[in-house]
């Protein structure tokens, strides 16, 4: 649990050096300890702002990977086809090679934390209505590779909420995840 407490300690103060509009409140390893999380073998931290995924191995930052999101990824997802990226702490659910996307991996979008968000939303009539009821909140969240590599080299948000990365950077960390590692998304 030590080694734990370091990582989380190194990944809060590489957060903070790395700078954020919104500010962090809490670090880290105040957030796992609140929310029951144990760490995992290898980790992802994405701050959208900075359009980057921070890829950790074994406690260490291993490497930093240019990003895109869903075209609306400033916003906090609420509902499937709002085309937000998520936030929140998520796990890996599983993750395979896919034919469009050279890699996918599935994140446990949507968490409680979600469902929560979710129900206050449309309580407060946010969220559209289909069919008399607030749209639901989708799934089928993860980071993958992309059908267009130009779009991800200029920058562009393609996604329905997912994250994209270039083709040969999501193969390269691809084989150290494991089911249950995690994925912090923070804005």
């Amino acid at each position: 649990m030590l080694g734990g407490r370091r990582f989380f300690i190194v990944l809060f103060f590489s957060l903070i050096a790395l700078g954020s509009p919104h500010g962090y409140s809490k670090s880290i390893g105040e957030i796992c300890a609140e929310k029951d999380i144990v760490p995992s073998q290898a980790s992802i931290v994405v701050i959208k702002a900075k359009r980057k995924l921070f890829f950790y191995l074994d406690e260490k930052f291993v490497k930093t990977y240019p990003a895109v999101f869903g075209r609306n990824y400033s916003k906090q997802k609420l509902y499937e086809g709002d085309k937000c990226t998520p936030e929140g702490i998520f796990r890996v659910v599983s993750k395979w090679v896919h034919e469009e996307w050279s890699r996918f991996i599935l994140l446990n979008y949507p968490t409680w934390d979600d469902v929560k968000r979710h129900q206050k939303a449309c309580s407060e009539g946010l969220i559209p209505l289909r069919e008399g009821r607030c749209v639901g909140l989708g799934g089928g969240i993860g980071i993958h590779g992309t059908h267009s590599e130009a779009l991800n080299r200029v920058k562009i948000d393609w996604t329905d909420g997912c994250i994209s990365l270039f083709n040969r950077d999501i193969e390269e960390f691809f084989p150290y995840l494991e089911k249950g590692d995690l994925v912090f998304i923070f804005p």
